[in-house]
């Protein structure tokens, strides 16, 4: 009876064995996928649908939006579309790789040129408009991208304080805009 008991406690060791080792290999294989980097912009083309969430003192506007980041001829262009509201007015831009490859540049086809710089598949840049500071971040994922864009007004800078010897201001946020867009398939 003792042999019987052993040789059972025996496989039931092994098969555990058995199954921490499939669940070794399952874990593995997701950390390929997981580790899998991705390569802007190559890895990010496409449509990419949602809701902007535009926030200012009047409250929560919801303003239907796209995102086109295409292909074009030109192997360091791209054509970066987005598209806002019912009517789907476009802002047709163009955006650059430059030979540096944590800076790009997004050409808006009007003569303004921003750069854009780039790190672990988000994009930043900071630009002036009118006499308003805003703040662009857009944060690609492989099934969907965050767009956010922060404005403060250069007129309502404030006195934050003062430490260690520098003086600090701040520039109270007046808008704030949104987004989590979807990959289309297509």
């Amino acid at each position: 009876m003792k042999k019987l008991a052993y040789i059972i406690v025996l496989l039931s060791i092994i098969g555990c064995n058995k199954d921490s080792d499939k669940n070794s290999n399952l874990e593995t294989t997701k950390k390929k996928v997981i580790e899998k980097e991705f390569q802007f912009p190559n890895d990010y083309l496409g449509i990419y649908k949602g809701e902007l969430l535009n926030t200012s003192s009047n409250g929560t506007e919801k303003i239907p939006m796209e995102l086109h980041l295409l292909k074009t001829q030109d192997s360091i262009r791209f054509d970066y579309k987005i598209f806002y509201g019912q009517e789907r007015s476009e802002r047709g831009y163009t955006l650059v790789k430059t030979e540096n490859p944590n800076i790009y540049e997004l050409d808006e086809n009007n003569g303004i040129v921003l750069p854009i710089a780039y790190s672990k598949n988000t994009l930043f840049s900071t630009y002036e408009v009118a006499g308003n500071l805003l703040n662009n971040s857009e944060v690609f994922y492989e099934d969907r991208m965050d767009f956010m864009i922060t404005m403060s007004s250069l007129k309502t800078k404030e006195a934050a304080g003062e430490a260690e010897g520098y003086q600090v201001t701040s520039y109270p946020v007046l808008v704030m805009q949104q987004a989590t867009l979807y990959k289309i398939k297509e």
